[in-house]
């Protein structure tokens, strides 16, 4: 078997450019101000508890479940789902704050408490148009905040916002996720219906639903294992490059999915190859599995264009399996998904690190984003053998100074 990890030659793949997020600005939103996040195609969040990471990504959310779920009103209260025709004008567009995607509340819990403005604005920019600005503003009124949606400022402005990101799809893998369960949902959510939904919880019937279908990406394929019994075919399965990757994560792993009779519900059994166990329950295994399980099968049933945001992809796992994951995700970012990923582990950075060094992915598609306890944002820069332009107070430190004590 070809060890992806040791590769020293760039993906060749050209990256989705066209709706690949440049950059996200912030205003009055939340703890924010006003602040620009630089994106790229691997993008990762650090920093303190409570500093605005998690902020960032319920700002992408809101705009996805915008797209999705927004509405419009006309003077007589009828209530449409959809861009309406230009001779239909609405009274008024209505951005729930509440809904599949992220549970906000109300306008006073995302407004921004030193603001001096009247509303929240949530802006951001693609590659291939840096130049041209998508703005979601929605007007704060100090009088009136308690109810669970907003309204925007601009119709022209939603129109134009609504039409490039309807065309972008992203999956959500939150940081609380499905461990290890007796039995697993199918899913019968429509608007879910491609996803491992946002805690994982559809994984399991992904695998179960489209495992015999082939991915979309080659550039993501694990070699086959050369023992001459995998054919193209085989080896471009959805449940097949699931098993080769997680073996790459935590090695000597199989799965398997059956249906329960006359039921809504699957199980999940799991093996242990190199002993040739036969299946155990997932709830006798551990939550490392199960925990990063989803975050690869969201990458694999991607297409180009796709953005992946998963928060503390690390959870659970041995530091080694933590390296190969970032590893594994630079691999997805060059091959043309977005990636944006919120991390507490040293780990995950050092393993995107190493696959700059590997040449795996190219230094300038990374972008570090670190947020201290007052707000305030630092971006380091990677050069190509991996290292740091510069190394703020409380990134990634800990290790070193703990050391420093100890010696």
């Amino acid at each position: 078997m070809i060890d992806v990890s040791e590769s020293n030659t760039a993906i060749e793949q050209p990256v989705a450019q066209s709706t690949m997020m440049a950059y996200v600005r912030l205003e009055g939103f939340k703890c924010f101000l006003d602040e620009t996040i630089p994106l790229a195609p691997l993008t990762i969040l650090a920093g303190v508890n409570n500093s605005g990471k998690s902020s960032v990504i319920q700002a992408l959310l809101l705009l996805k479940q915008t797209v999705e779920t927004s509405g419009y009103e006309f003077p007589h209260g009828m209530v449409q789902s959809a861009i309406p025709a230009l001779h239909m004008r609405p009274e008024r567009w209505k951005i729930s704050l509440n809904g599949p995607y992220v549970h906000i509340g109300n306008p006073h819990d995302i407004f921004c408490q030193w603001s001096e403005k009247d509303n929240i604005t949530i802006s951001f920019a693609v590659k291939n148009h840096p130049d041209k600005i998508l703005k979601l503003t929605l007007l704060y009124d100090k009088n009136n905040y308690n109810y669970p949606h907003m309204q925007v400022e601009n119709d022209e402005d939603f129109a134009e916002l609504h039409k490039i990101l309807r065309n972008i799809r992203i999956q959500y893998i939150g940081a609380m996720r499905t461990g290890p369960q007796l039995s697993y949902s199918v899913n019968n959510v429509p608007i879910l219906k491609m996803s491992v939904g946002n805690m994982g919880e559809f994984t399991v019937h992904c695998l179960h639903e489209f495992g015999q279908g082939q991915t979309s990406i080659r550039a993501l394929d694990y070699e086959p294992d050369g023992n001459g019994n995998d054919t193209e075919s085989e080896s471009r399965t959805l449940s097949y490059q699931t098993e080769r990757w997680m073996n790459y994560l935590i090695p000597g792993i199989r799965f398997e999915y059956k249906k329960i009779t006359e039921s809504d519900a699957l199980t999940m059994g799991i093996s242990n190859n190199n002993k040739d166990t036969e299946y155990f329950r997932s709830t006798n295994v551990g939550f490392g599995i199960t925990y990063c399980l989803p975050i690869v099968v969201a990458a694999l049933m991607s297409i180009r264009g796709d953005i992946l945001i998963c928060e503390n992809p690390e959870s659970h796992l041995h530091p080694k399996a933590q390296s190969h994951l970032a590893v594994f995700l630079a691999r997805v970012a060059s091959a043309g998904i977005q990636v944006i990923t919120e991390t507490h582990s040293d780990h995950i950075l050092d393993g995107i690190r190493v696959a700059v060094k590997r040449g795996i992915i190219k230094s300038s598609h990374v972008a570090i984003n670190y947020f201290d306890r007052n707000y305030r944002l630092s971006c380091p820069e990677m050069d190509k053998d991996g290292r740091l332009s510069m190394w703020p107070e409380g990134f990634f430190d800990q290790i070193n100074i703990d050391l420093g004590e100890l010696m």
